[in-house]
């Protein structure tokens, strides 16, 4: 059973389509579910909320559209477009929509002995493109997941660097996050603008060259 949902292999998509607006109320949708990953894109309508709860595993608000108030502990956080934050396992939160607003909520369930998000701050609002400061040039990664079977990195690239002749073990989730980003998947090119997806099959060649300096995230779920 694949673990990335409604998406489909080798397709340019972007997220913020993947889930409509409803009127007074919130739309969802999962794309992934693995062992302690949990994934899905909301999309809310002005007003709306999720009241306040607390959950075993922290949880990743990405804003893909709009402005939403996240309440943490009581303390509130205005979370706008291109923004991120990460709220805590166990700590009351709740989300209201300030405007219409669309946000991927990547969720890890916490255990000591599968690890977890890394090198991220809890209830701190961050760009996610930003997250690979003082970014000089060349190719450059940063970790922001561990997990058993699964691998997550932010990548930073300049115009036309390369990363070649890479093959998938398990399900690749490509998420770009700024500038434009050519993916060739078995000798076929895509390119992803700006918070658009590719997921590629297990056992494919692919090649990714930056069209332009690029940021994006890779999670490789075996």
């Amino acid at each position: 059973m694949n673990a990335i949902k409604n998406i489909e292999f080798n397709k340019v998509i972007s997220l913020n389509e993947l889930v409509p607006y409803g009127e007074k109320t919130i739309n969802s949708m999962m794309i992934a579910l693995k062992n302690s990953l949990n994934s899905a894109i909301f999309a809310f309508d002005k007003g709306e909320l999720l009241s306040e709860h607390s959950a075993p595993a922290d949880a990743l608000v990405y804003i893909l559209d709009g402005e939403l108030e996240i309440s943490i502990n009581k303390v509130i956080h205005k979370v706008k477009k291109g923004e991120m934050i990460l709220m805590p396992a166990n700590i009351p939160h709740a989300l209201k929509a300030i405007e219409k607003a669309k946000m991927l909520l990547i969720i890890v369930k916490k255990h000591e002995d599968i690890g977890g998000f890394i090198n991220l701050e809890y209830s701190k609002n961050l760009l996610m493109k930003d997250l690979l400061i003082g970014f000089k040039g060349g190719v450059v990664s940063k970790r922001i997941l561990n997990l058993e079977n699964l691998t997550s990195l932010m990548f930073a690239i300049s115009e036309n660097e390369e990363i070649e002749h890479n093959q998938t073990e398990g399900e690749l989730f490509i998420l770009n996050l700024d500038g434009e980003l050519n993916v060739t998947v078995n000798k076929h090119k895509e390119t992803l603008k700006e918070d658009q997806v590719l997921v590629i099959p297990p056992n494919t060649l692919y090649e990714i060259k930056a069209k332009t300096d690029n940021k994006f995230i890779l999670i490789e779920i075996n």
